[in-house]
């Protein structure tokens, strides 16, 4: 009895995947935290952050998906049901606080579960930021799609996967490395290319501490925006980090706009479906039956 229970809760989980509702026109946002690292020491903010992040935008109008922890599968998860959602959004954004690296140019973000004990490990235990860009420029025609990277984090899985390939661990590439997108894309990094980020001292990390900080009080175009992130952060860390972005952007974003400001109105997000219900019904079942932790969950 269990048996065809678990096959048709699984078959029911396999169909309705591909019927996720997107959201017609408004904002959508995926916001990831990882923070309890089973193979690195812990980072102490990204789930503080992540938090943080999804209550301000839900303030400014998105719909959001927050999550904390995931492993490798639930990341994956997470990306490709975001992927569904976002077909029809105005705007797209991506937010992840953890760990990430650079191999041979390309930039890798890694869940709570990644070892990296050889190179190989990289496909297998990661998500590769050039592959969550895709998602998101697939058939949305230039619409704007944004990605924050609080991901430049001093790690030692790094290292590791450095000794294992035989190259000294000082001659490998720190932080991400600089990325080229497709119309539509924003992508911003918490500091430059080939350099490593802070975590913090207080419950966010220097640039999660500007972001919240501007997107809740400025009316300024996106661009103009990040010019404000990257003082603040310069001022917190004593000029040693410093904010980069890549920019393809179409057309002007902003978070508030400047009659938002002055009325203290904001856009409202669209509320979930009766579909987005039943999908995470069915995913909390499957989750139960196989003895995982639950998804993550969406709300406003």
């Amino acid at each position: 009895m269990r048996s065809h229970l678990l096959a048709a809760t699984i078959a029911l989980t396999l169909v309705a995947v591909p019927c996720v509702a997107a959201h017609a026109g408004g904002r959508v946002a995926l916001v990831i935290g990882m923070s309890g690292y089973r193979h690195a020491p812990a980072l102490k903010n990204p789930a503080n952050d992540a938090k943080d992040m999804s209550t301000a935008l839900r303030e400014l109008g998105f719909t959001v998906t927050e999550a904390a922890d995931l492993d490798k599968r639930a990341l994956d998860e997470a990306v490709r049901t975001f992927a569904h959602r976002i077909a029809g959004a105005d705007a797209a954004l991506v937010f992840f606080g953890g760990h990430g690296l650079q191999v041979a140019g390309q930039n890798y973000l890694l869940p709570i579960d990644a070892k990296l004990e050889s190179e190989r490990d990289l496909d297998f235990e990661t998500v590769r930021l050039e592959f969550i860009l895709r998602q998101m420029e697939s058939g949305r025609n230039g619409k704007v799609s944004i990605v924050m990277l609080d991901a430049c984090r001093d790690n030692p899985l790094a290292r590791n996967l450095a000794r294992s390939m035989g190259v000294r661990s000082d001659a490998f590439p720190r932080g991400l490395a600089a990325v080229q997108s497709g119309a539509g894309m924003f992508v911003a990094f918490s500091t430059q290319p080939g350099n490593v980020a802070y975590d913090g001292q207080g419950r966010n990390s220097p640039f999660a501490a500007a972001l919240l900080r501007n997107i809740r009080t400025g009316g300024r175009g996106l661009n103009a925006l990040m010019i404000d992130v990257r003082k603040d952060v310069m001022a917190a860390t004593g000029g040693r980090q410093v904010p980069w972005e890549h920019s393809a952007l179409t057309e002007d974003f902003r978070f508030r706009s400047p009659a938002e400001i002055t009325t203290g109105s904001i856009p409202s997000s669209a509320p979930p479906t009766a579909e987005d219900a039943r999908r995470e019904e069915r995913t909390r079942r499957l989750d139960e039956e196989l003895g995982r932790p639950p998804a993550p969950t969406s709300g406003r």
